[in-house]
């Protein structure tokens, strides 16, 4: 799936594309995981689970492997394994935290399907932070110092950066 998204398009659409597809399967989840799921007339909730679970293992590596590609191709060379090691170092601290924030949450509200709400919140504003990004690197050569970096068009042109001089 990866790769053909990046065939038809550039990084920063394939992870919102990725994102996107994320919200729906936690939403999916959690409405067929809190509905009562006996009986024929709850199967729609049991597919939901389902492609919920299934659709975030799938999805949630496509934006992984566009997001670390990203960021090894965002860096100059100068500092290229430095920017991409603290990118991997903060996924792996999200990971580690990600089962104690799940308990908090429980605990703090009583519910499992709070996480899972605070999750696809979570996945919207990094979409939305997505687009703000100033760099699409597919296709681009790959800068040696921090001055032949260039930025690229806006993924919205109606986000401009002014330049200052």
């Amino acid at each position: 799936i990866t790769y053909a998204c990046d065939r038809f398009m550039g990084r920063r659409p394939t992870i919102i594309l990725g994102q996107v597809c994320l919200i729906t399967c936690v939403l999916a989840f959690v409405h067929g995981g809190s509905s009562n799921n006996s009986g024929d007339e709850h199967r729609l909730e049991y597919y939901m689970v389902h492609y919920g679970y299934a659709g975030y293992k799938c999805f949630a590596s496509v934006v992984f492997i566009t997001s670390f590609q990203y960021s090894g191709e965002l860096y100059p060379i100068s500092c290229r394994v430095a920017g991409s090691g603290l990118s991997i170092g903060m996924g792996r601290l999200g990971a580690v935290l990600s089962s104690l924030t799940y308990e908090w949450v429980k605990q703090a509200f009583g519910t499992w399907t709070m996480f899972f709400y605070l999750l696809a919140s979570l996945l919207s504003l990094d979409a939305i932070l997505v687009t703000l990004l100033p760099f699409e690197t597919r296709g681009r050569p790959l800068s040696e110092f921090v001055d032949d970096s260039r930025e690229a068009d806006p993924l919205c042109p109606c986000v401009e950066r002014t330049k200052h001089n």
